[in-house]
This record gives structure tokens, sequence and C-alpha cells, in this order.
């Protein structure tokens, strides 16, 4: 006899409002802390709710982390569209030209992406002094590429391998050369999956502070996430800066993903479909 199953949709209702409350819970202890004194918010007396309305928190923050936000701008978008525009016929190649040591490759990829960014560091930054690329967007770039490029091809590799070869051959019948089937074909079919790749590779630069911290000194140059981390004082923590300005450099990211978000849903559907 099987036992009775519970289908109520009360339960799942209230299952599902206790897990949110409980993943949300630290986000919104940000936002209430950010409209807090710092005195406030590490009272013995604990409140929920702010006692004082502190908006000048916001404003200060806004205005510290503004000439920051073009960096970050800059660097995301060039590293994700440098990132695809490397790893989409790079992929292409590898799963249908049948790129000698692919296999290889692939795990090489894969192996970079279970390493911690810390140990590629110290190499890059020899490197880059080496060919003045410290203290410089580009080598902020190629730092971050060095993480966007393998995720990329990895991911990227999966989606065309699902694509269906014989149009590629009906266009190369027809007298088109490889170049021109991918452009006109390979990449408006696979447009979800490199939209998809797109938005990670745009996330990975925008929340980097490792490669940031070694490569960027100059104050003009720094990012969104080095000049949060600057809140991080030898006496303390500046939290009336960091609060809001956690909730200011992730809220970009955040709109941009939920602008996106129908991209996303229907690359990772199409993944499982296959």
């Amino acid at each position: 006899m099987r036992p009775p199953t519970f289908r109520s949709p009360w339960l799942y209702t209230v299952v599902g409002v206790i897990l949110t409350v409980v993943l949300l819970s630290p986000l919104y202890w940000v936002l209430a802390g950010s409209l807090m004194t710092q005195r406030e918010l590490f009272s013995p007396h604990f409140s929920i709710w702010p006692h004082q309305f502190v908006f000048q928190n916001w404003s200060n923050a806004l205005v510290r982390l503004w000439p920051h936000f073009a960096t970050s701008v800059i660097v995301s978008v060039c590293t994700s569209a440098l990132t695809l525009l490397v790893t989409a016929p790079a992929a292409y190649a590898m799963i249908w030209l049948r790129v000698r040591g692919r296999g290889a490759i692939l795990s090489f990829m894969l192996t970079s992406q279970m390493l911690p960014a810390i140990v590629f560091v110290i190499p890059l930054f020899i490197l880059f002094s080496q060919v003045s690329l410290v203290n410089s967007l580009p080598g902020l770039i190629l730092g971050d590429m060095t993480f966007t490029v393998p995720f990329a091809l990895i991911m990227l590799s999966a989606y065309i391998r699902e694509f269906p070869y014989q149009l590629v051959e009906a266009a190369l019948v027809d007298g088109a050369n490889q170049w021109r089937a991918f452009f006109s074909i390979v990449l408006p079919v696979t447009k979800t999956g490199m939209i998809t790749v797109a938005i990670f590779s745009f996330l990975m630069p925008w929340g980097d502070l490792i490669f940031a911290l070694t490569f960027i000194t100059e104050s003009g140059l720094q990012p969104l996430t080095l000049e949060l981390y600057k809140a991080v004082g030898v006496y303390g923590i500046d939290w009336s800066f960091l609060l809001p300005g956690s909730l200011l450099t992730a809220l970009p990211g955040v709109v941009f993903v939920v602008a996106a978000s129908r991209f996303i849903v229907a690359g990772f559907t199409r993944g499982a479909l296959h």
C-alpha cells in the first residue's frame, strides 16, 4: 500500500513562503541596515526596522561609486564581447571541424575552471608587468577572460554539439564557405545559447575582486568592487557605505539578468530537452 501523499496547494505555498523568507533574510538585513546609523545597527536592542531612515547613506555611496561605474561597464562588456568573439568560432571548429587535440583542450579548460583564481594571479601579474598591462583596462579584461573563456567554450560546445550540422552541409553544397555558414546559419540558430553565455561572461567580471585588486592600483581605473572593498579598513568597517554600496553594485547586474531572463530560461530549457 502506497503511503498517502499531500497534494494540498496550501502546503506547497507555506513551504515556498518559508524558504523564500529564509533565503531573502540576508538581503533584507542589508537593505534595512543600509538605512540605519552605525550606532543603531550595532545597538544591543535589536530592531528589524530602522527607527530613523538615513537616506544619506545611499546618496553618499552613490556619489562615491559613480566614478567607478563606467570602468565596471567597460570591463564587463568588453570581456563578454571578446569572450564570445573567441569562443563561438572555436567551439564550432572543435565540434564540427574535428580539430586535433580537442579532447585535451576541453579537458584543460574544464580543469582551469576547478582551480581558484588566486592560482593564476601571480603568473599573470608577472606576465602583464613585462608587457605593460598592469594598471590598464586591457590587462584587467585579459585577466577576467582567463575565467570567462574556458566557461564559455565548455558551454558553447554543448550547444553547438546539438546543432543540426546538415544545415551547414546544405549551405556548403550551395557554395558557401565555413565562415559564411557559421555566421549565416549557426549563429542565428544558437542565438539563445550565445546570449546566455554572454550574460554569464558579463556577470563574472562585474563581480570580480581578485583580478582588480591585483592588476589595478590607480584610483581612476578601479571598478566598483574594488572601491567597495575599501570600506574594510584597518580599524573597522564602514558599514554606512558598505551596505548601500553592496546593493548599488549588485543592482545593475540584477537588472541586466532580469531583463534577459527569458533568454537564460530558454537556454537552460533547450539544453535540458536535449
